[in-house]
């Protein structure tokens, strides 16, 4: 029998990167890691969880969740390596760990290879100094990499922040270690997901799905869309990540289960994804692609890789422009639509060969 005792031939112990302890079940770090073991057949996993923070998603037979004391706060995250965490590296039975922090030094209290997978490096420019530690961990995440057989992350663009910072601190020799070490790993997208063609009929309203902080664009975003209030108010916004206080009565931040929310994408007019200062992947706008939400992108390389066809605008005033033609172009919205669709199709290619890259490098 395959599975003996509940294990696979593969043990894999997890370094997990929570990020929304608020609600666990909705952090994106969760949602990669079920696809994956799901897609992942022949594996054995054990995943450290915040204590009392158990994932509903991931009770599964070939997963053995074990509480611990980590804290699920973004930055307590990258900063501080718990003690549970070393003793389960020391203690546990595996095969590989597959690591989501480079930010811990884990190589010190483990002999077993280590495959990471990372869309987060501390670098100068794309988050301030922590203010629990001032400082940053970027050199301490390179260091850490050496160890490591592999380290995927997300688009070409974030690769190339990171050795352009890498080079700041390191030898020509390391840097080029380091370039073999992180491997491009496009995310694609849930073919079940993805709409037959666009919706006619449509709401004006301007969705923003990501999160609303500095790194996503919100304060640029919440700028202009104030601006564009004072040039039209025959629209709403949707940002239903919102955290914040705002006076603005017609941002609505409503939640809903993800079938419905994949619903609702599918009535928007558009959907906006300003710069990203790590240059990485974004999920919320895949998302949108797949339901026939048109994006709007702010002119940014890693978003071609994304969509090769992405419509983008640089600047305020091209921003009004095409917001205009969202909101009362049908045509244009639909023909922005299909093209998403399209794009959206093609990402879902992606996902046979990461589940493959994973294979060799987790050895399953």
């Amino acid at each position: 029998m395959f599975w003996e005792n509940g294990r696979g031939h593969q043990t894999i112990l997890v370094v997990p990167n929570y990020t929304f302890s608020e609600d666990i079940e909705k952090d994106s770090f969760v949602d990669v890691l079920y696809s994956q073991i799901k897609a992942l057949e022949g594996a054995y996993w054990i995943l450290p969880v915040p204590k009392g923070k158990g994932i509903s998603k991931l009770n599964l037979r070939n997963v053995r969740q074990v509480e611990i004391n980590m804290s699920g706060n973004m930055i307590w995250m990258r900063s501080n390596l718990p003690l549970d965490m070393i003793k389960l590296l020391k203690n546990e039975q595996y095969n590989v760990v597959y690591s989501h922090l480079p930010d811990w030094h884990i190589s010190r209290f483990t002999n077993m290879p280590i495959v990471g997978y990372a869309h987060w490096f501390e670098m100068e420019g794309v988050n301030g100094l922590s203010w629990l530690n001032r400082s940053l961990n970027f050199g301490h995440e390179m260091i850490n990499l050496l160890d490591y057989k592999v380290c995927f992350l997300n688009t070409h663009q974030q690769k190339e922040m990171v050795l352009t910072n890498a080079r700041k601190l390191f030898s020509a020799d390391v840097v080029n270690k380091l370039d073999k070490i992180l491997v491009v790993m496009h995310l694609g997208v849930d073919k079940k997901w993805i709409v037959d063609d666009s919706t006619v009929s449509y709401d004006k309203v301007i969705v923003f799905n990501h999160r609303t902080e500095t790194y996503k664009g919100w304060p640029r975003f919440y700028e202009w869309i104030k601006r564009y209030r004072e040039h039209r108010q025959d629209f709403n916004v949707w940002a239903p990540l919102l955290d914040k206080p705002i006076s603005e009565s017609w941002i609505g931040k409503a939640k809903f289960p993800k079938e419905q929310y994949y619903e609702m994408l599918s009535k928007c007019a558009v959907g906006i994804q300003p710069k990203q200062l790590h240059g990485g992947w974004s999920v919320s706008a895949t998302d949108c692609m797949m339901r026939g939400c048109p994006m709007l992108f702010e002119e940014q390389d890693c978003y071609f890789e994304i969509d090769e066809s992405a419509n983008t605008f640089v600047g305020y005033k091209a921003f009004e422009t095409k917001l205009d033609m969202f909101l009362d172009d049908y045509n244009y919205r639909a023909q922005c639509s299909e093209k998403g669709i399209k794009g959206a199709h093609k990402l879902t290619n992606n996902g046979l060969y990461n589940i493959q890259e994973l294979k060799k490098y987790l050895e399953i």
